[in-house]
């Protein structure tokens, strides 16, 4: 049994021997770059889970083992409400949006799920499609839209208003495969959750595109969207 003790001195090895591996690769970038932002998010903070550690080791093996994205792992959802796992899915990474006077090196934190994302088109107009992916104000309203599939589309928003509005934009948007929605009457559900939720204000970062859910965890594509 590894005590509580153990793990935080585990913990603080692990943290320094990642971060040193990620400062020594990236040595040269520049401020203010794409790149910077990558190494920011990479590094282990004393703060992080051991989910969130590992994600990050995870990434930057990925990463070294010649992934040109420069992206945090990202996977699609499994739906416990229907049969299989193996619907088109786009996953979304967010981060806190910045004030105007801070530099863009703050990591994406949440990820959510766009079942059905129609991949249709060449790669310039799925970037377009990907541009029209609002930010929203996070919270502990849940939003859910289910699609004839059973599949959902799942947000966390600050109220009622706020989970409808991102929902509807996504569905107006044409970013869904028209045929797994009702045009007359779409399934929106909203309801307060349990929990002290984090209020603020985040926006997509980058996606990755899984043609076939989680029967193949390794991207059709991935893209920047900022």
């Amino acid at each position: 049994m590894v005590t509580v003790r153990d793990w935080r001195t585990s913990q603080r090895y692990i943290r320094i021997g990642h971060n040193k591996a990620v400062k020594n690769y990236f040595q040269t970038v520049k401020r203010g770059t794409t790149r910077e932002s990558l190494r920011n998010s990479l590094l282990i903070t004393s703060f992080d889970s051991a989910d969130q550690m590992l994600i990050k080791m995870q990434y930057f093996n990925q990463y070294l083992s010649g992934v040109k994205s420069e992206t945090v792992p990202l996977i699609p959802e499994f739906w416990n409400m229907r049969v299989g796992s193996d619907r088109p899915q786009l996953v979304v990474a967010f981060r806190p949006k910045n004030r105007s006077n801070e530099p863009k090196n703050k990591a994406s934190k949440w990820a959510l799920t766009i079942p059905h994302f129609d991949a249709t088109g060449t790669q310039t107009n799925i970037q377009k499609k990907l541009k029209l992916i609002p930010e929203y104000e996070k919270g502990n309203y849940q939003g859910t839209l289910t699609l004839k599939d059973n599949s959902k589309l799942i947000i966390y928003a600050k109220n009622i208003i706020e989970a409808e509005r991102f929902i509807k934009k996504i569905v107006t948007s044409n970013l869904i495969n028209k045929k797994y929605l009702d045009k007359t009457n779409y399934d929106i559900k909203v309801g307060k959750i349990k929990g002290n939720y984090q209020e603020i204000r985040v926006t997509p970062t980058y996606a990755k595109y899984f043609s076939t859910g989680q029967k193949n965890l390794q991207p059709d594509w991935v893209s920047f969207i900022e």
